[in-house]
Order: structure tokens, then sequence, then C-alpha cells
């Protein structure tokens, strides 16, 4: 329930170079604030500024100077509002006293601040539409939205919490859909391509590659084109070395022998004789690695047919492949092998998927039911106390039908679609209630809406823009005495014409117009007692203010 205590209060708004207005400032109260001047004194103008603090776009065609920019700012005291989450959410200071900003550039160009910081007019609009809400006489679309009586009906029967978490679970499990028909598309993909990967892969598996086969095929071919040649001087090396008389391994071994006789005198040339005897173990070495590649040529299993056959291959799958190695191929053999694995495995993800999106269903399912039973329940007692406050307000005989209907999806309110009709009077057939109203009608039903609103919600700040046109002083009475009942659970203000809704609120303002080197300007000013009186008493009876409507005028705000 609704804590009475709680009141959004818009303190300030400051106006510069905006339509007829140089610069003014207003103090506002928290309870019932009315504002009256006479017709075309610039009450509209008040109104259009705090628009474009709730996000309305801005002309540059409203700019009193077209050379200077126009700044409007709206202070707010949220001391009792707990809004700490949407300002973080954008990432934004939060500050029990906060400022909205609007600046409108002579270029036509806007900018939206909240609390000195630059916002999108998305933000600016999330923001300044939860703490101002603008009544006029042109909001029979709202009639027309569900979502506007879904939140009315759903905070009269305290199930917000519940269509909150519906309204969650919802985006998961779109989520989870979304995610499933990726998945089958990503399993037809696989699908269509399993035999042909398949084949791939037991093509290069088959191959049995090693990843440094290709240079060592391509270096043995080239001897073995060439042995002719390499065996000749694989010849005349080996006489070098050892079989001719004067080789190299005689000479060195004769080089050895003088140094072991001389290298008694002294260690240098026992270093020598040293170094001398580490190149006869080289040249060993030397003459058997030689040795050895000799036998190749004749010892080799992989003859040069089988090696081109063997190169052939593997230039082959690197051509089909378009790589350039066996490293390379590797590397496709291992990405084909992945994909027929995620073949394999994406049939098991796609079971889970559907058994989550059915747990998810069922979830959903439970709590929409709860929530039209929960809707069913209160939308009795909704219409006895709408027409209750209706009658009071001139409307006795206005009567509504509330019917819920199955929708066959859901939306982020449960799968409920809600009609609305109404008739003004007996006798009349009920039609969908946007389509029937009168200007007169909307006002007093938005406003007995927002009456029993109040008592279950923390409202903002409510701003009535002349509803009170079309009625009886009478009716306007009841209107009036409404939001000053409305004003003990938040911050009214009402723009009017009728003097019974002016003499009941507890604050008063007057807009007025005055001539200035030629300029016209617009001021407002808050009344005192005697201000009061006289401006009553003019609307009343007009510029002629006469004893008796003096009379009359104290006795209204009596």
């Amino acid at each position: 329930m609704f804590d009475s205590n709680i009141i959004i209060l818009l303190t300030k708004v400051s106006i510069k170079n905006f339509a007829l207005i140089d610069s003014l400032e207003i103090d506002f109260l928290s309870g019932f604030s009315t504002i009256t001047g006479d017709t075309g004194s610039g009450k509209s103008i008040l109104l259009n500024a705090l628009s474009l603090i709730i996000g309305k776009r801005a002309d540059h065609n409203l700019l009193k100077n077209d050379k200077l920019k126009c700044i409007i700012e709206a202070e707010f005291n949220l001391s009792n509002y707990n809004l700490n989450k949407i300002f973080k959410q954008n990432d934004l200071d939060y500050f029990q006293h906060s400022i909205l900003r609007r600046e409108v550039l002579p270029n036509g160009k806007s900018r939206s601040f909240v609390n000195d910081t630059p916002v999108n007019l998305d933000i600016m609009r999330s923001i300044g539409e939860k703490l101002i809400d603008i009544h006029t006489q042109n909001q029979s679309l709202i009639l027309s939205n569900d979502q506007f009586f879904f939140s009315l009906i759903d905070s009269l029967s305290e199930q917000q919490n519940i269509v909150n978490n519906f309204s969650h679970n919802l985006i998961l499990f779109k989520e989870l859909n979304n995610e499933l028909e990726k998945l089958n598309r990503l399993n037809v993909s696989l699908q269509n391509d399993y035999d042909y990967n398949d084949f791939l892969l037991n093509e290069l598996s088959s191959a049995e590659l090693c990843i440094d086969e290709q240079n060592n095929l391509e270096e043995n071919l080239k001897a073995l084109k060439n042995s002719e040649e390499i065996l000749n001087s694989l010849h005349q090396i080996d006489n070098l070395i050892q079989n001719d008389s004067n080789c190299i391994e005689n000479q060195i071994r004769n080089l050895n022998f003088i140094l072991s006789n001389i290298s008694k005198y002294s260690n240098k040339y026992s270093d020598i004789k040293n170094r001398v005897e580490s190149i006869l173990i080289e040249l060993d070495d030397i003459k058997l690695e030689l040795r050895d590649s000799s036998s190749e040529f004749n010892n080799n299993p992989l003859k040069s047919e089988e090696m081109e056959s063997r190169l052939n291959l593997i230039y082959s799958l690197q051509k089909k492949h378009s790589v350039n190695s066996v490293s390379d191929l590797l590397d496709v053999q291992n990405n084909l092998q992945k994909k027929l694995d995620d073949n394999d495995s994406i049939g098991i993800d796609i079971e889970n998927l559907k058994n989550e999106i059915l747990i998810k269903e069922s979830l959903l399912k439970e709590l929409s039911k709860k929530i039209s039973i929960s809707r069913k329940k209160i939308l009795p007692n909704l219409k006895i106390e709408i027409e209750s406050i209706l009658s009071t307000l001139g409307m006795e005989n206005s009567s509504f039908i509330f019917n819920l209907k199955k929708s066959e999806n859901y939306n982020k309110y449960g799968n409920d679609l809600i009609e609305v009709l109404f008739s003004a009077n007996k006798g009349i057939d009920f039609s969908p209630i946007f389509k029937v109203v009168s200007g007169g009608e909307l006002s007093r039903i938005l406003l007995s809406i927002k009456s029993i609103l109040s008592d279950h919600l923390n409202l903002p700040t409510m701003i009535f823009d002349e509803i009170d046109t079309g009625i009886s002083g009478e009716m306007s009475n009841a209107m009036a005495n409404l939001m000053l009942k409305m004003s003990k659970k938040m911050q009214i203000i009402s723009i009017t014409h009728l003097p019974q809704i002016a003499a009941k609120g507890e604050h008063h303002f007057n807009v007025y117009k005055y001539e200035k080197l030629g300029t016209t300007n617009t001021k407002i000013k808050k009344l005192n007692n005697d201000e009061r009186v006289e401006e009553i008493a003019k609307m009343l009876s007009g510029d002629q203010i006469s004893s008796s409507a003096l009379t009359h005028a104290k006795e209204l705000l009596n």
C-alpha cells in the first residue's frame, strides 16, 4: 500500500528566453497549487516549458531571442522518493535535490542535462516522466493503451512485483527461443555438410600426414634425381680424404705425429696437437656420414616414383583446401573433426535448450494465470470506485465494462487483453472508451483514475491543464475537492480558468503579460491573500470587479 508521507516535489522552475519569457523563476510548494491568468497571458507557455523537461522535442521557433539559447531548469526534492536505481542504470549522480535542464540552441539543436551530466533525450524522458505527469484534454490515446489499464489494475491488486517477474522471465523465454532458432539453423547447416565433411576428414586421415614430411620428401627426391652427380662427387671426396697415398687423412696424421714429438717441449705445441686430434675425430665423422649418404641411394625404400606419388597427394590436398603446408592441412583435419563432433553435440544442446524453454514456459503459464485471477478479482471493485467518483463529477449515469480476454501470445503484462467499454448515459450502447469519450469526460475519467491510483502508488507531480473546460460550477467544485484530496498524498498543480478550482488551491499563482521597450513579456507571481481575492473576483465578473464578486471570492476562499 502507498505511504502517504511520500511526496515527489517540484520545488523550482527556471525559464530563460522561451516564447514570451525573458527570464522567470517559480518556487513551488507541496500540496495543491493553482495557476490562473487571462486568455493569451501565457499559461500554456509554462506547460510547454515543463514538457521539454520530460523529453518533448524542441523547436528553435520557441526562442524569444533567436540569437540566444533557451534554458529551462526544474529542481526536484527526491528525498522521499526512491529513484536511485534509474540514476544508477544511466550512470548518473543521484542527489536528493536534483536538477533537470534542457537547452535549446539558436540552430534548433537541444541538449539535456541531469545534475549537470549530459544525457540523451531518451534518458531525460525516462527520468522526467517519473517526476512530472502532465494531463491535458487531448489524451484520448491513453485510453486505447492496454498498458495504461494494466498498470492501473495491477497497482490496485498490488501485484506489480509478480508482473515484473513475469516480464523478466518473458524476456529470458524469448532469448532462449532465439538461441534455439540459431542452433536449429546451425544444425541444418551442419547436417547438410556432414557427409562431405566426413569424406574430407577420411581423406586427410587416411593420408597419415606428418608435419615435416613434405620438406623431407622434396629434399630426398631432389637428391635422388641427381644421384649420379652426387655419387661421383662422393667418390672423389672419399679419394681425397682417405684412399689416395697423399690423402688428407694421411697428411693430418703425419702432422699429428710431428707435433707429438715437440709437444713435450711446450704447452703451445701440445695444445695445437690436441686441436689436430680433434680434426681427425671430426674427419672420421665426416667419412661415416658420407658413407651413409652414399648407401641411401642404394637402400632408400621409397624410390623416385613413390616419392613423387606421395608429394602429388600432398600437393593435391593442399590445393583442395587452399593451404600451403602440411601443418595447415593438419589444422584443416582438426577443424573438420571438430565440426563433426559439434554435429554430434549440437543435438544434445538443442534438447537441453528445449527442456529449459519448457520449464520457462511452465513458469510463465503459472505466473500469467495468477496475474489474470488477481485482475478478475479487482475489476468489479474498480468499476464501482470509478463510477462512484464520476458520479460526484456530474457523470452519475456513466458506466464501465471491463472485459479480460486471453491472448494467443504472451505480452509483458501476461497473456491477457483488456477491452474497456463505456457508456455516458443510460440507454446508450457501450463502446470502446477511447472512441466515445468527449474532452470533458476524458478529463474527469483520468482524474478519477489518478485519484484511485494515488491511494496505492507513489505518483509523480501531476499537472492538469484546464481539465475543467466545459464543466459547470458545481462539478468544478467537486473536481477541486478531489484534487485537493489527492494533494495530501502528492503534489498537484492545476492550470484553470474556473474560480471554484482556483480558490481551492493552497497556493495560487497568476500568469500575466506586460510590455517593456515595445516587447511583450510573460511573468508569473505567487499571490497573497488580498491578491487572490482580487484575481478570483476578476474571474467571476471580468475586468470590472463588482463588490458582489469580491464578496463571492472571499466566500470561495473561506
